[in-house]
């Protein structure tokens, strides 16, 4: 058994949904093809995807454990990255990753991203990739206050 296959058998149909919806496409075509033949075995189709997303028991939880917003999935993965990204931020954390970073020192963040859909959770190093949307709205704010300082 493949290690995406073996991971795969620890997700229920729900969390296969989302699986699929959402990270089917970041893998590579042979295994996209793997996935896509477990999802037969499992007799998980696109309309009962569909199905699956829209009826998600999960989402009315109210444990204790930390859920993914998106498909409110707990396998949750923390990694703890170095801090690369400590300019602009605003708290004492980044204050000291700062200073930390101007004296040579490492700060060390957690990033937290969900297994099953691939959603941040968090991103310290800001990492993640925005959408066309937010990248206008960037471009739009720099223009903006680069023609307001003159």
């Amino acid at each position: 058994m493949s290690r995406i296959t073996t991971f795969l058998s620890k997700l229920d149909d729900y969390e296969l949904a989302y699986f699929a919806r959402y990270k089917l496409l970041t893998y590579m075509k042979d295994t996209q093809l793997e996935i896509k033949q477990f999802l037969a075995e499992k007799n998980i189709t696109e309309s009962k995807i569909d199905r699956l997303i829209a009826d998600n028991p999960k989402a009315k939880l109210t444990d204790e454990k930390t859920r993914c917003p998106r498909c409110f999935s707990d396998k949750i993965r923390h990694d703890k990255v170095e801090c690369t990204n400590t300019g602009g931020g605003i708290g004492i954390g980044d204050e000291v990753a700062t200073w930390d970073g101007i004296g040579g020192r490492t700060t060390y963040k957690n990033e937290v991203i969900c297994n099953v859909c691939g959603f941040w959770l968090a991103d310290p190093n800001q990492e993640k990739p925005l959408p066309t949307s937010k990248i206008v709205l960037f471009g739009l704010w720099d223009f903006i206050i680069s023609a307001l300082s003159r």
